[in-house]
């Protein structure tokens, strides 16, 4: 699943349309990715529009159109936007289809765990306004990363991590890179941790995601060579830090890997 950097990566694809109107909508109104909205009416709203803007939030992504229209994409697992050159080029998961000057918009989903919403507002969606500060955010500190581990409980902080109500766009890959980093095992309880572990997992909140958004965001690169990331995704990699090999196992239902003899 996209994650905090991919999302921002799969939003500046359809970045060149800001500005452009939309000559035809095509929405496939029969997969299950429209939540709240009704397909016909979005493709009425939607055509005769122009993109103004738009904006990322965790794994949300936001665009402005000129007629009061805001359309909300969550990508799920297998979401993507890009741009096509021609009507010849459109595959068959295409499920919203924008045409304007410069090619097809397209937003395709081979599963259709995706979300799809739609807002008519003159003002951003209350909705929106509501959303928990990003771990790339100013708002995003220790003093109120904190208060978020004081809140905490039981539960593994694999777990903790994932929760979409604190920690925004970090999704699987992200949260094992997190524990790593800090040299914390991920079957840990929340309320396990002390003052200095508490600093260190909240560093690594705050480096893992600045250093995505800077290597992933722009062009979908690679994280550095020396992360865990390279390493997680087989049975049977190496620990980059002690050369042991890594464990996998499943925490609150999703494949984790760590090192047994790195994080504690």
């Amino acid at each position: 699943m996209p994650e905090l950097a991919e999302v921002a990566y799969y939003c500046s694809r359809w970045n060149p349309g800001c500005g452009e109107r939309i000559l035809e909508a095509r929405l496939n109104g029969r997969i299950r990715c429209f939540r709240n909205t009704e397909p016909t009416r979005l493709a009425a709203l939607l055509e005769g529009n122009r993109m103004i803007d738009s904006r990322t939030h965790g794994k949300r992504i936001l665009f402005r159109f000129d007629k009061r229209l805001w359309l909300s994409i969550h990508l799920g697992m297998t979401g993507s936007l890009s741009i096509r050159a021609s009507k010849a080029n459109l595959k068959k998961h295409d499920h919203i289809v924008l045409n304007t000057s410069i090619g097809w918009l397209v937003y395709n989903d081979p599963r259709q765990f995706g979300v799809i919403e739609s807002f008519e507002a003159d003002q951003l969606p209350e909705f929106w306004q509501n959303l928990p500060p990003e771990p790339i955010s100013k708002t995003f500190d220790l003093r109120y990363f904190r208060r978020l581990a004081r809140r905490g409980s039981r539960k593994p902080l694999k777990s903790y991590l994932l929760d979409q109500t604190r920690f925004p766009g970090v999704g699987n890959w992200m949260a094992d890179e997190i524990l790593w980093q800090s040299r914390i095992r991920p079957q840990r309880a929340v309320d396990s941790l002390d003052d200095e572990e508490t600093r260190k997992l909240f560093q690594s909140v705050k480096r893992v995601s600045r250093i995505a958004m800077e290597r992933i965001a722009p062009d979908y690169s690679d994280p550095p060579k020396t992360w865990l990331f390279h390493r997680r995704w087989r049975t049977g990699e190496l620990c980059p830090k002690t050369g042991d090999l890594l464990k996998r196992e499943k925490i609150g239902g999703k494949t984790t890997c760590w090192s047994e003899y790195w994080q504690r």
